[in-house]
Parts: structure tokens; C-alpha cells; sequence
């Protein structure tokens, strides 16, 4: 009995001492992976201010990409080591970038630099198969899978802890974890299983069974990334977009038919919207009486057409005369005239004027310029051997109340004896449906004027983007000069700062899904929020609104927020500003 009360004594003690180191390498392990977390966040919140940050700056045609891991080839050289690689075979794994991140060299609990994961499509990818850059926007997915969830994160972040002896997870032959101190690292010596599959795989893991596996991960989530891009992208769009977006307006003078000029004082007339539908199969045509929808970013070459054959070319001045023409189709775009004119019997010194006209549809159904190489007027002596002419023509561009426009371009042709012609010479007049062309802010690879504007087009930010536009700054008050006033302008609403009754033009970026949103869909208030998709005329830029009972000057303003909420209003014109109609001074918290 005395034996099994002293065995009974160590078997306590034994147990005791167990117990207590158990518990303190638990609490040794707790503190590791609260120590990892912390470094895991800091890199994290990094990479976002990164992102932001590089998607704000003017220039940059890839607004919120992710940098590439670090270069291999800086593994190991303190002078280089932390610098991202220029471009990378996506998805790409490798250490974290910390110098291009702006930050000090993170390290884990085990004193190893952390691991970093970026998903397909949101870094410059080294492929030779286009696209060769990425096509980023709201609506864009995190590639990664983590865990056997699909599209679950834009990047990974990962504390790759020590080495382990043996990698037991399916791997055959088993891989053996060595830390070299020179050379391209190997991820198979960092990462562990199905984080380790090389060439890197989208699959990746935040625990696996066994006791070969301690690689402690964070994700970066579109919803992580998102709302930082999306300011900068607003920030964007008012700087750069809006004054590109306000010379796709149509000048027109006070004459009728209106014509299409340089500058007026007359009100603007913008596009008209294309109709709401799920941004991503919509055709993006504008259509005649929609205001609100879509911005209308369709082709010209697909959607603009002659409403008939051009007539045949005509002698405007009344002297001279054509001799004879032959008109036909030069191409399926291009219509052409060609013939022969006689100066004037009586007086052969007077000039003669070759004119033809052309109706366009759909002009006023997207964002146009005016093409005016796509006319061309030319002359010869009558004969085989001698050259033609160019002569440069001069044009007017009348548009309609249909949103058609009838261009009517003309030149004076040269005088046969001043020329040392004979009595008569020949011409060509020639019209390219071209001559109404795309928009600057349509191309991928031309920018517009100032600032670079192709990474709108390019990473086709135009689907995050509702278009509302006044009814009377549109082709629909033709032929009257227009223009919308107090009363029927668009309004915006923001109880902070202001309440204006006088917008003509407005976009709203519609941000990125909410939990209570389905996409896709061809219904706005999965893109909108409240108010801004009710189909009125007043958009509002906060997730609030005053109470009607809070308009007159002594009483105290109320306000009913609304959330969640990530709409962005952006005014494109407006205007004068009119005083609004009740104080609106208060300041919110």
C-alpha cells in the first residue's frame, strides 16, 4: 500500500509538470499567433493604403492592381529585398513586397519574412496572351480560393512560421523544408500542403489535419480592397473624367436647323441615357426620351447609320454647272460622287461650290465627336495624267430632334482659267459614315485631353457608372434653344453641405454589391441605394435625409440615415448656383 501511495504521488507529479507545460506552450502558441496577427493586419491595411493610393494617381492606367510579390532575384540582397516585381505569372506567390508597400520588413514570431499570395487578374500579369494588363473595377472578383470557397480573396497574406521536418499532407515524395540564405526561395520551403503546390495553383488553405502544417493566414477581400479604390476612383472621375465627359456635349447655335459648333452660350445638349439593364450584357445604347440609365458608350461604328442614301452632289452658288456625276457606295461606309463641271458661260471668272448632304441616326445615343477628315472634296484638270487636287472643305452639322444629324459639307471648286484649264474640269466629293466618330472618352489607348483618361475605358469602369441627364439639355427640346431651369434641372441633395436644384448632368459610381444586393441583375436598386434608384429626379450623396418637419429656419433639422450605403455622387454641370431654400448650416457629426 505505502508503494502504490508513493507511485500514486509520482504519477501525480508527473502529471502536474505535464499539464503545466502544456499549458505554457499553449499560451506560447496564443502568443504567437496574436503576435502574427498584428504583423498579419499591419501588411494587410498596407496593402489597401497601397492600392488607394497608386489606383489616385494621375496616370496610372491600372487603378487597383495589387503589386507582384517580391522579385526572386532580391531574395537574400539587403538593398533590393522587398521590392516588388515589375509583372508576374498570376496567380503568384512569393515574399511580401514590404519595401514597395512603404513599410519595415515584417517578420513572424519565427523571425521569417512573411508570404504573400495575389490573385489572377488584379497584378500585371508576365503572360504573352492578352489581355497583358488588368481589367479592374466595382464589380471584379477575388480569384483565390481559401478553404473551398471560390472567389474568397483578391490576396493572402501569410506567416509562414519555422520549418518543418517533413510535409505529410498527400505529398509524394515528401517535401523536407530547408531556409537557404541565397537564391530564388522555393515556396515549398516556407508554405506547407495545399499552399504549397508548385507552380503556384488559386487554392490555398488556413488549416489542414496533421502536425505538419502552421502556416497562419489572412485574407484580403474585395470587400477589404474595394471601398479605398472606389474613393480614389471618384476622386478620379471628378478630376479627369468630368472634364472629358463635359465636351461630349453638343454646342449648338440659335439658328434652325441648330447647328453643331465650336462653342455657344446656348445651353449644352448631352446624350441621352441608355436604358438600365444589367451592366454587364447591356449594349450601352442611349435611346431617344431616356434620361436616366446607363452612360452611353456604344460604338459608333456599330450603331450610327445613314438614314438614307445621300443626294447627289449639287452646285450652290448658281454658277457653273455639274456637266454629269456618277454616284454609288465606295464602300459599305463611304458614299462618293464623281463627275465633271463647266464654268459659267457668261462670266467664267466666277467661283462655282460643290455640296453634298447626309442624315446620321443615333448621333445623339452616345458620346460623339465630329471626324471631319472623313470629308473630302477634290479636283483635276479633265485629263488621266494630272493629279488631284485637294481642296478643304467646309461643313455644318444640323441636328435634329430625333437626335439624327444632317451634315452638309461643301467646297469651293478651282477656276478652270485660272487653273489654265480648258472649259471644264472633273471633281470627287466624298462623305465615311466615320465622320461621326467615338469620344475620346471611349478609347482604350487614345487618351482625351489632359490628364490620361484611357483606364476608364480600358478597365471598363463605365459599367459602375449611372448616368442621369436634365430632360431639356437634350435633343428632345429641338428645335428650341432649351436648357432645364429650377424647376425641371436634376437636383442634389447632400444635408451636410448643400441642396441644389440646378444639376444638368450628374454620374453616381455605383459601388460594389452589398449584402442585400444581387448581381448580376437588371434591376437598379441592386446597383443603387434608396433614393438614388427610385427613378426620380433627385439624387442624394448621403445615407440620410432631412424630415420635412425640419424646413423652416427655427426648427432643428432631422435626419433618417439609411444603411448600408456606398453610392458616389459626381456633379458634371450645373448651373449657376441658386441659394437653397431652407438654412442648411448645420454641422453633422
Amino acid at each position: 500500500m505505502a508503494l502504490l501511495a508513493m507511485l500514486a504521488v509520482v504519477v501525480m507529479g508527473v502529471a502536474y509538470t505535464l499539464a503545466s507545460r502544456l499549458n505554457a506552450a499553449s499560451r506560447f502558441i496564443a502568443v504567437d499567433r496574436e503576435y502574427n496577427g498584428k504583423v498579419l493586419n499591419q501588411a494587410k491595411q498596407a496593402l489597401i493604403g497601397y492600392v488607394a493610393q497608386e489606383a489616385a494617381k494621375a496616370g496610372e492606367n491600372n487603378p487597383g492592381r495589387l503589386p507582384c510579390p517580391e522579385a526572386g532575384a532580391f531574395f537574400g540582397d539587403p538593398a533590393q529585398e522587398g521590392i516588388a516585381a515589375g509583372n508576374c505569372t498570376l496567380p503568384a506567390v512569393g515574399r511580401l513586397p514590404w519595401r514597395t508597400l512603404g513599410l519595415d520588413k515584417l517578420v513572424d514570431a519565427n523571425t521569417e519574412p512573411l508570404w504573400y499570395v495575389v490573385s489572377s487578374g488584379w497584378a500585371l500579369s508576365n503572360s504573352t496572351v492578352p489581355p497583358l494588363q488588368t481589367l479592374i473595377n466595382s464589380d471584379s472578383p477575388g480569384q483565390i480560393i481559401v478553404d473551398g470557397a471560390t472567389n474568397a480573396a483578391v490576396a493572402l497574406i501569410i506567416a509562414p512560421g519555422p520549418a518543418v521536418g517533413a510535409q505529410a499532407c498527400g505529398g509524394s515524395p515528401a517535401w523536407v523544408q530547408s531556409r537557404p540564405a541565397a537564391g530564388p526561395p522555393d515556396l515549398r520551403n516556407y508554405v506547407e500542403c495545399t499552399n504549397a503546390t508548385s507552380p503556384a495553383d488559386a487554392t490555398f488553405v488556413t488549416s489542414s489535419p496533421g502536425n505538419t502544417f502552421n502556416d497562419q493566414v489572412l485574407r484580403v477581400t474585395t470587400d477589404d480592397v474595394l471601398p479605398a479604390l472606389e474613393a480614389a476612383i471618384a476622386d478620379r472621375a471628378r478630376r479627369e473624367i468630368v472634364p472629358a465627359l463635359t465636351t461630349a456635349k453638343f454646342v449648338l447655335d440659335s439658328n434652325s436647323p441648330r447647328r453643331w459648333v465650336a462653342s455657344s452660350t446656348n445651353p449644352p445638349i448631352y446624350p441621352y441615357a441608355a436604358p438600365f439593364a444589367d451592366p454587364a450584357t447591356s449594349q450601352y445604347r442611349g435611346q431617344l426620351g431616356t434620361y436616366q440609365g446607363l452612360l452611353p458608350v456604344n460604338q459608333a461604328q456599330s450603331f450610327v447609320a445613314y438614314q438614307a442614301t445621300p443626294a447627289d452632289a449639287v452646285e450652290t452658288l448658281g454658277n457653273g454647272y455639274i456637266m454629269s456625276q456618277t454616284c454609288s457606295w465606295d464602300t459599305a461606309d463611304a458614299y462618293q460622287c464623281r463627275g465633271s463641271y463647266h464654268e459659267d458661260d457668261v462670266d467664267p471668272t466666277l467661283p462655282m461650290r460643290i455640296q453634298m448632304t447626309a442624315t446620321f441616326t443615333n448621333v445623339a445615343m452616345g458620346l460623339r465627336s465630329l471626324q471631319t477628315a472623313n470629308l473630302q472634296v477634290q479636283a483635276a484638270n479633265d485629263s488621266t495624267t494630272d493629279p488631284w487636287i485637294d481642296l478643304t472643305p467646309s461643313y455644318r452639322a444640323e441636328m435634329n430632334a430625333n437626335g439624327s444629324v444632317t451634315i452638309r459639307f461643301w467646297a469651293t471648286l478651282p477656276n478652270i482659267d485660272v487653273m489654265g484649264w480648258e472649259t471644264w474640269a472633273d471633281f470627287r466629293i466624298r462623305i465615311d459614315r466615320a465622320v461621326i466618330g467615338d469620344h475620346c472618352l471611349l478609347s482604350t489607348t487614345t487618351s482625351c485631353p489632359g490628364p490620361s483618361t484611357t483606364w476608364f475605358a480600358r478597365n471598363e469602369w463605365y459599367r459602375n457608372f449611372y448616368y442621369a441627364v436634365a430632360q431639356n439639355n437634350t435633343a428632345n427640346v429641338l428645335p428650341a434653344v432649351g436648357g432645364c431651369t429650377l424647376a425641371n434641372c436634376l437636383q442634389f441633395v447632400d444635408p451636410a453641405l448643400t441642396n441644389d436644384r440646378n444639376i444638368r448632368l450628374l454620374l453616381v459610381l455605383m459601388g460594389r454589391k452589398l449584402d442585400t444586393q444581387t448581381r448580376p441583375s437588371s434591376l437598379l436598386t441592386n446597383y443603387l441605394e434608396y433614393e438614388n434608384a427610385n427613378g426620380n429626379t433627385t439624387y442624394e450623396q448621403r445615407p440620410m435625409r432631412m424630415s420635412k418637419v425640419a424646413m423652416s429656419p427655427s426648427s432643428v433639422p432631422a435626419y433618417t440615415f439609411y444603411a448600408p450605403w456606398n453610392d458616389r455622387v459626381i456633379l458634371v454641370d450645373w448651373l449657376p448656383a441658386a441659394p437653397p431654400s431652407f438654412p442648411l448650416a448645420v454641422q453633422l457629426p
